[in-house]
This record gives structure tokens, sequence and C-alpha cells, in this order.
């Protein structure tokens, strides 16, 4: 059974207020046994959401548990999404240069290096290797 829309509402301000205090939050599932997920990406969705709102624009996603060999571990068994925004990426155009980033708000601040790329139209099921490439 998924949860209701007033409980992934109360969620999503409470997780979205633990980042913004840069605090973490016991995880759902502690709590909520059937916490499954479909309500894990309701409640992302919210949070989406209320970032839009306020000024936050989506410019990517970022794609978890792509390695299979830890899926049984965590008990995930395909990969996740979420949406990554302006105020949680640093582009880094020089890299002759040194960056310094300041870690205050960040919860359990962790080096994970990140592969991006940038599409220049939607893919679709038509494209072949050529075409998604170009």
């Amino acid at each position: 059974m998924s949860m209701s829309g007033d409980d992934a509402e109360e969620l999503a301000k409470r997780i979205l207020a633990a980042a913004d205090a840069g605090k973490s939050v016991k995880p759902i599932t502690a709590a909520r046994k059937e916490f499954s997920l479909a309500d894990a990406y309701d409640v992302s969705a919210r949070i989406a959401q209320r970032r839009q709102k306020r000024g936050e624009a989506p410019v990517g996603w970022k794609i978890g548990f792509t390695n299979r060999t830890i899926w049984d571990e965590y008990g995930v068994h395909a990969p996740i999404w979420g949406p990554m925004y302006s105020t949680t990426l640093a582009a880094i155009e020089d890299v002759s240069r040194e960056y310094a980033w300041k870690l205050g708000k960040l919860v359990e601040p962790r080096i994970e290096p990140e592969i991006m790329f940038r599409m220049g139209a939607a893919p679709s099921p038509a494209m072949d290797e050529r075409a998604l490439l170009d």
C-alpha cells in the first residue's frame, strides 16, 4: 500500500528542511517498513516541486546503484534516479586552476568522482549508436 499524499508531503518537507540545515534524517524505512520505491519517487517528486518553486533549476540526473554487485546488500534491484540542481552542482570550467568548495552545510561529505555529460537533444528509441553519439 502506498503512503497517503499528506504523509508524502510532510516527509518531503522534513527531508528538504534537513538538507537545508545540513542535517541528516534517520532512514525512512526505520519507522515505515512499508515505504516502497514508488513512495520514494513520490516524495522525491514533491521535493523537486518545492526546490523548483524556490528557484532551483534542474540541470541533470544522478543515477545511483549502477553497480549490481551491491544490490542485495542494500535491498535495491535496479538503478535509481534523482535530479541534480543548479544549487547542488559545481562546474569546473578551467581545470588548470585550483578550486575550493565549502563543506559547511553538506551532510556526511565524501569525495566521489562523477562522470557527467551533456546531451544536445533528447534521445529517441529510433536512434542508432551514431545518431545517439551525434
